[in-house]
C-alpha cells in the first residue's frame, strides 16, 4: 500500500536527516577521547570501568568498537551505527503497534517520535553511546519475542518467554536504564487491547512484566555474583535507595517534568523555563482531556488500564533510577519514562479526535505536523548543543597541536575553560551546550588525540611532550605550547 510506503521511508529517511549533520560534525565527546586510548593501550580496562557499574557488556562492546576505531576522525562511523541501531528501533515500534491495534501511521508517529526526544538526540551525538542504542533495540526485540507466542499458549508460550527474559538481561548488562524500554511498548499494547482477547489484561500484564522483572533480576544478580567472587569491584553507583520518600519527591520534580515536556528541554540557567514549563502544563492537559472518556466509561476493565498507564507504569519506566542510590537527571536514562509520555499523548490525541467527531485525515494531518516540528527541533538541539560546541573544543586543541614542532621535548599548558566561557547560550548537565575540557583529564586525553591524528602512535623522533593544565593564565613564554580554552567564548555569537 502507498501509505506503508510512506510510513517506511519516513522511518528510515528522517532519523539519518535530522542527525546527519551531527553524525559527520568533527568532534568527539568527553569519554570518547580517553577510550580511544584506552581501548588499544590498556585492554580489559573499559570492561572493568562498566562492570562496576553492572554494565560489563556496555565495556565489552565499547573497547571493541572503539579498538578498530583509530582517531576521532573515524567517530562519526560509531555515531552513524548509533542512528542506525534508533532507525531498526523506530521501524520495530512502527511494526509491533501497528500489529497490535494502532493505526499504521499513529504507529509510525510514535516511531518516530521516540528516535526524536532528546534522550535519543544525546545518544545520536556521543559516539560512546552506541550500545545504549542496542540496548533500546534488545529491549523491543524481547517484547516482540514474547508477545508473538503469548497468546497462542502451549509450550511455545513458555519457549518465548524465557527467550524474551533472556534478551532483557542481556539489554540489562549492557545499559541498565534502556532495559526498560518494553514498559513502553507494554504501555501502548495495553491501551490498544479491546477486552475481547482470550487472555485477560491483569494475565497479560503480569506475563510481560514478570519476565522483565526476572530478565533484570537475573542481570543483577549476576553482576552482583561477579562482584562477590572478586572479577570486578562494584562502584558506589550500584548502591541502592535508601530513603524512597524523598526519591519520590526527586522524581516528580526531576525526571517526571522532562519526560512530560518531550522535546522541550529544560536548561541549567532557566532560560528557556517558560517554553519547557509551557510544554508540560499541554502535554499534561492533553493526557487529561484524552482520560476523560475513560474516566466517564462503565466498563471497570478501561478505567483499571489507566490506573495502570497512569500511576503504575510511569514508575516502572523509571524504575532503575529510582532503585539506585545515585539521583540522575540525565537525559540518556530516561528514554523509557520519556517514550511512555509519548505513547499517552499520542493516545490522547486519538481519544480527543474521536469523541469530538474529528475526521481522520485531519488527526494524521495534526501528527505530522507536531512530527516535523520535532524533527527541526531534534536537528537543531542535538547539532547546535553537543555536535558543535564540542566541535569547538576539539577545533582548539586540535589546531593548536598542528601548529606547534613537537620534534624536540615540548612543554604544552591548557587553560581549562570556566561555565562562563562556554561557546552556547543553553546547557543542560552534561550533556546539552556542556564542556568537555574543562576537566584537566578529559583535557589531556584530547591532546593525546591530537598528537595521535597528526603523528600516529609515536611522536617524531627526540620528540616528547609534558602536559600541565589549570585555570590560571601561565607566565609570558613559561610553556612552549599554550592552548587557552577560553576563547570558546569568542565562538558563542558564530
Amino acid at each position: 500500500m502507498i501509505r506503508t510506503r510512506i510510513c517506511l521511508y519516513v522511518l528510515l529517511l528522517t532519523p539519518l536527516a535530522v542527525y546527519w549533520q551531527t553524525i559527520f560534525h568533527d568532534y568527539g565527546q568527553r569519554n570518547d577521547y580517553a577510550y580511544l586510548r584506552v581501548a588499544r593501550e590498556e585492554p580489559g580496562r573499559l570492561v572493568k570501568l562498566t562492570a562496576s557499574h553492572g554494565r560489563p557488556l556496555n565495556g565489552a562492546l565499547l573497547e571493541t568498537s572503539f579498538g578498530v576505531t583509530p582517531d576521532v576522525s573515524q567517530l562519526p562511523w560509531l555515531r552513524l551505527a548509533t542512528v542506525l541501531l534508533l532507525t531498526l528501533l523506530a521501524l520495530a515500534v512502527w511494526r509491533q503497534l501497528y500489529q497490535s491495534g494502532w493505526t499504521e501511521i499513529e504507529s509510525a508517529a510514535i516511531g518516530l517520535g521516540l528516535v526524536l526526544l532528546p534522550a535519543a538526540q544525546v545518544t545520536a551525538g556521543w559516539a560512546s553511546a552506541w550500545p545504549q542504542a542496542l540496548a533500546l533495540l534488545l529491549g523491543a526485540a524481547g517484547f516482540s519475542a514474547i508477545e508473538t507466542e503469548l497468546e497462542r499458549g502451549g509450550l511455545k508460550r513458555y519457549v518465548a518467554v524465557l527467550g524474551g527474559c533472556m534478551i532483557y538481561a542481556l539489554a540489562t548488562l549492557i545499559y541498565q536504564s534502556n532495559a526498560l524500554f518494553p514498559v513502553v511498548l507494554i504501555t501502548a499494547v495495553l491501551l490498544a487491547r479491546t477486552g475481547r482477547e482470550p487472555m485477560s489484561d491483569i494475565k497479560w500484564l503480569g506475563y510481560h512484566l514478570g519476565t522483565l522483572v526476572t530478565g533484570l533480576a537475573a542481570g543483577y544478580f549476576l553482576v552482583q555474583a561477579l562482584f562477590t567472587n572478586g572479577v570486578f569491584r562494584e562502584s558506589a553507583r550500584m548502591q541502592l535507595e535508601t530513603n524512597p520518600i524523598t526519591k519520590a519527591g526527586w522524581f516528580f520534580w526531576q525526571p517526571l517534568p522532562d519526560a512530560l515536556a518531550l522535546f522541550a528541554l529544560r536548561d541549567d540557567q532557566g532560560t528557556g523555563m517558560v517554553v519547557f514549563w509551557g510544554a508540560v502544563l499541554v502535554v499534561l492537559g492533553l493526557i487529561a482531556l484524552g482520560f476523560r472518556p475513560a474516566a466517564a466509561a462503565t466498563e471497570p476493565w478501561w478505567k483499571r488500564k489507566w490506573v495502570w498507564c497512569l500511576i503504575i507504569l510511569p514508575f516502572a519506566a523509571h524504575a532503575i533510577s529510582l532503585a539506585a542510590s545515585e539521583r540522575s537527571t540525565a537525559y540518556r536514562v530516561l528514554l523509557p519514562l520519556s517514550g511512555l509520555v509519548l505513547v499517552l499523548a499520542v493516545h490522547a490525541l486519538r481519544a480527543i479526535t474521536t469523541a469530538r467527531g474529528i475526521k481522520p485525515l485531519p488527526h494524521y494531518l495534526g501528527l505530522g505536523f507536531l512530527a516535523t516540528g520535532a524533527a527541526w527541533l531534534a536537528h537543531q538541539q542535538a547539532f547546535q548543543l553537543i555536535a558543535e560546541p564540542q566541535g569547538h573544543e576539539w577545533n582548539l586543541v586540535q589546531g593548536a597541536v598542528l601548529r606547534s614542532n613537537f620534534t624536540h621535548p615540548t612543554t604544552v599548558y591548557c587553560i581549562l575553560p570556566t561555565i562562563g566561557d562556554r561557546s552556547t547560550e543553553r546547557i543542560y548537565g552534561d550533556e546539552f551546550g556542556s564542556l568537555s575540557s574543562d576537566n584537566a583529564g578529559v583535557a589531556g586525553e584530547m591532546v593525546k588525540a591530537a598528537l595521535r591524528e597528526r603523528f600516529g602512535p609515536k611522536l617524531p623522533k627526540g620528540g616528547s611532550y609534558t602536559f600541565t593544565a589549570g585555570t590560571e593564565a601561565p607566565l609570558p613564554k613559561a610553556y612552549d605550547v599554550v592552548i587557552d580554552m577560553r576563547r570558546l567564548k569568542l565562538r558563542k555569537a558564530l
